[in-house]
This record gives structure tokens, C-alpha cells and sequence, in this order.
């Protein structure tokens, strides 16, 4: 018989990752055996698939696998969980890896996108393209010259050598910046290796033109930017939020921008994602707030529906995986 392949996702999400086109590769290696239910699969849907599938396919809407709290290679045949969007930290118990049932995902393609929207968003913010593009539409005056400024010359604060901070300052590479990098397990042979300088947390903030965020949320690192560093940041400064929301005061980062005196583009928020369309962060003309898309690609989602095929396809061949999570870094993981 062939191993099964069970494929917990929601047909919103089959759809949004083209997955139809994937699944001939997927059905050369076991059966795949897909949930037509309506909405995320069920309980009891996920149950069956740990008690009965060697790969279990997951993503966006699966909920935690608490059936796999107490999960070893005896009492259960599943010995993949391949996830295809970003974190597992919500969706696997860390004791099931220790145990060694094997964890990937997709997240590489995700950090590859984001990291492309946040250079793209730092140079149109740099230039106040935003706030000109509304000034525009509303027929105002834009935007004085002195507002305006390129990207080669600046200071460039990255928080978090993470997947999306590495690759983000690989992408500044060729815009003459120079990359200040906060991050207490970075090395500074990591910082070498992207062209940064590794420093503290408030040399970065006081020090940096830009202040990119890209910090995993772990105890440690939620709040980690509050009224005080928001303060600490120079006069015109751009904070850039590609990350996750929890890790700062948002109501901290409200007042500061009500100061007018520095600039910021957040692509996500807290409490209320989306924000309500009376949030005082609308009102504000030195303030981008985007709904949660620096990831929204349909190249990302086509490359997160190949990751999954290619490494189940390394998983069935006994080949090493190339994206696989494991219990060492699990604390400051993203």
C-alpha cells in the first residue's frame, strides 16, 4: 500500500496556493487523500490523519496538534509534519521533535517576499511617495524637497538577524547604506557576512535613519520597542514594521507619531487586525498602515506549494530536508 499523504487544508487556502497543479508530483509518492470539508479541516480530521498518515500536510487554519503531544514512532505511523506557510510554533508540540517526528516549512518563501516588500517600502517612504501620492489625489500641495530623500547614505537599523532581516540586508547591499544590527544570538561573523555592524539595541535605535524590525516573537522580544525607544529614535526617522505587532507598544508608537516627529510604515497591528477604519493611525500623514501584505504574492504561494512538494519529495527519497525546524532553535525562532 501506499503511504498516505493527508492534506489538512482549507479549500480557500488549496486555491490560494494553486495546489492543483502541485498534486500529480505528490500522488507519484503515496495516496493524497485531501479534506473536502467545509472550512478548516476538523478535529477529528486531523485526528484520523496522525493516526493513520505518515505526512501530514498543514497550513493556514490548522490548529494546534495536541494529538501529537505524547506522539513517538511506536504509537503512531506519522513521521512528517510539512507545513506550508511560516510558523509552527502554534501548530506542533516542541517535545514531538525532541521525540524525532520530523517538522518542515515553508517559511523561505514567505521571508523572501516580505524582505522585498520592506526594501520597497522603505525607498517609497524615504521619498514620501505615499503621503505625495494622497496629496496629489486630493489636489493639496506635496510635499516639500527636504522631506524627500534617497536611500544610498543612509543608516539603516535592522532589529533581528532573522530569516527576513538577513535577507534584508542582502537586498541593501547595493544602495551604499550603512546596516546597524541588533541582535543578542547574532555573532559579528554574521554581521560581517551582511555587510552590518553589529551593535546594541540603543545605539541602533539612537544611531539609525531606518529602523527596520524583523524580530521573532518570543517572551523576550514582546514589547520590546516601547514610549522609551520610540523616543530614543533620531528626528525624521522611518520605523518599519514588516514583522509582527505584539513586539511593540502600539500605543507608544501612536503618540510619537502624533509628535510628528518621526515617520512609519506597519504592515501589521495590534489589537485589531484589520484596524478599524476610525483608528487614529489613518489620520495621521506620516503613518502607512497596510493590511498584513508584505508576504502576498502569487509567486510566494506558488514557491510554498513547491517547497511542500519538494520536501516531501527529499522526505520519501530519505534525503536530508532542506527547511527542517528543530528543538535546539525552537526559543528564537520566528
Amino acid at each position: 500500500m501506499k503511504p498516505i499523504i493527508y492534506v489538512a487544508l482549507s479549500q480557500g487556502v488549496l486555491h490560494e496556493l494553486e495546489f492543483a497543479s502541485y498534486l500529480p508530483q505528490l500522488q507519484a509518492l503515496g495516496d493524497v487523500q485531501i479534506w473536502d470539508g467545509i472550512g478548516n479541516a476538523s478535529q477529528r480530521a486531523i485526528s484520523d490523519a496522525c493516526a493513520n498518515a505518515q505526512v501530514l500536510i498543514t497550513g493556514w487554519g490548522v490548529p494546534f496538534l495536541s494529538q501529537l503531544d505524547s506522539w513517538t514512532h511506536d504509537n503512531s505511523p506519522l513521521r512528517l509534519v510539512m507545513h506550508s506557510a511560516g510558523t509552527v510554533k502554534q501548530l506542533v508540540p516542541v517535545a514531538s521533535i525532541t521525540r524525532g517526528l520530523q517538522v518542515s516549512r515553508a517559511n523561505d518563501s514567505l521571508a523572501t517576499s516580505v524582505a522585498e516588500f520592506t526594501v520597497g517600502a522603505i525607498i517609497m517612504a524615504r521619498r514620501n511617495a505615499f503621503a505625495t501620492a494622497n496629496r496629489y489625489r486630493q489636489g493639496l500641495p506635496i510635499l516639500p524637497i527636504t522631506s524627500q530623500r534617497e536611500l544610498k547614505g543612509s543608516t539603516v537599523g535592522i532589529i533581528g538577524a532573522s530569516a527576513i532581516g538577513r535577507r534584508v540586508m542582502q537586498l541593501l547591499q547595493p544602495f551604499g547604506v550603512q546596516i546597524l544590527l541588533a541582535d543578542p544570538y547574532a555573532t559579528p561573523a554574521i554581521a560581517n557576512a551582511h555587510g552590518a555592524t553589529l551593535t546594541d539595541l540603543d545605539t541602533l535605535l539612537r544611531g539609525s535613519d531606518i529602523v527596520s524590525l524583523h524580530a521573532p516573537v518570543t517572551e523576550q522580544t514582546i514589547g520590546m520597542l516601547g514610549a522609551a525607544q520610540f523616543a530614543a529614535m533620531q528626528d525624521g526617522v522611518l520605523f518599519v514594521n514588516t514583522a509582527r505587532a505584539r513586539l511593540i507598544d502600539s500605543d507608544a508608537l501612536l503618540s510619537e507619531l502624533q509628535t510628528g516627529r518621526i515617520n512609519a510604515v506597519i504592515d501589521v497591528t495590534e489589537p485589531h487586525e484589520p484596524l478599524p477604519v476610525d483608528s487614529a493611525f489613518f489620520q495621521l500623514e506620516n503613518c502607512v498602515v497596510l493590511p498584513h501584505m508584505a508576504a502576498v504574492t502569487r509567486d510566494a504561494r506558488l514557491r510554498q506549494s513547491q517547497i511542500v512538494v519538494d520536501e516531501i519529495t527529499r522526505f520519501f527519497a530519505h534525503q536530508p530536508l532542506h527547511y527542517a525546524v528543530d528543538a535546539e532553535g525552537w526559543d528564537v525562532m520566528a
